[in-house]
């Protein structure tokens, strides 16, 4: 073999630098891209929980404000309705549900305040209404659930469906409308634990 190929074949020194300071400088590109792209996927995620933060939903869940269009106006029969989550409370606590049937004392006088005393004015018994209803709703389709199972937990898809009408028929302005519906989500609500304890009748608590 010759001198010349063996060294055509063999890389010098200088050849073998910049191929290493090639392959740094590569290196050091795709730590600054890498570096690059987390931070903007920081910034995008800051920027999702400032806009959660401010956005119109939250606010109106956590505003003194009522969502009624029509203004002051006072319906009996919403009113009414309010005090029927006093009647399955009994019941609860003889089947040790207390939780569930404090929250339904709890949002019996937070709905009469909001719905009815307050109805379509400023008041905090709004925000209230709307931070313990979610509450007591989902503790008392709890209590139903491990008192008599899920096919006792599923008829309460017609009292959202009710809660949800009343929503769209406030949007529209339909005040007839909406007092029937968001009565009947009253109605349904505590009637469905009623009627659960009818069928099924009371459970003893545990250790009695």
């Amino acid at each position: 073999m010759s001198t010349n190929s063996l060294r055509q074949r063999v890389p010098s020194l200088a050849e073998s630098t910049c191929s290493f300071a090639s392959e740094s400088d590569e290196e050091s590109t795709s730590t600054t891209q890498l570096t690059t792209i987390k931070s903007k996927q920081l910034e995008r995620r800051r920027s999702s929980i400032s806009e959660v933060a401010n956005s119109t939903f939250l606010r109106k869940r956590l505003s003194r404000q009522s969502s009624l269009p029509w203004g002051h106006k006072r319906s009996t029969m919403i009113g009414i309705s309010c005090f029927l989550f006093l009647l399955p409370i009994p019941c609860l606590f003889q089947s040790c549900c207390p939780f569930a049937a404090l929250m339904l004392a709890v949002v019996t006088v937070s709905s009469f305040s909001s719905d009815y005393l307050y109805s379509g004015v400023e008041s905090w018994s709004h925000l209230f209404d709307r931070a313990l209803a979610p509450i007591a709703f989902f503790s008392n389709i709890h209590a139903v659930y491990s008192l008599f199972g899920i096919i006792w937990v599923l008829p309460a898809i017609i009292a959202v469906k009710c809660h949800v009408m009343a929503m769209y028929h406030s949007k529209q302005n339909n005040y007839d409308r909406f007092v029937i519906f968001h009565s009947l989500w009253h109605a349904t609500g505590a009637g469905l634990i009623l009627l659960s304890f009818g069928v099924n009748g009371l459970r003893e608590c545990l250790g009695e």
